[in-house]
């Protein structure tokens, strides 16, 4: 039962630090974006 526990707490724990990767990536690229727009556009 232990061994069940660990290797769902590794699998969520994985799932969650990619989710949490993929949206700090999504937002540099956005921060970026909106830089580049807002330099074009003075």
């Amino acid at each position: 039962m232990f061994i069940l526990g660990l290797v769902i707490g590794l699998v969520l724990g994985a799932n969650i630090s990619l989710f949490l990767y993929a949206i700090i990536l999504v937002a540099k690229d956005a921060d970026e974006s909106i830089e580049r727009y807002t330099l074009n556009n003075q």
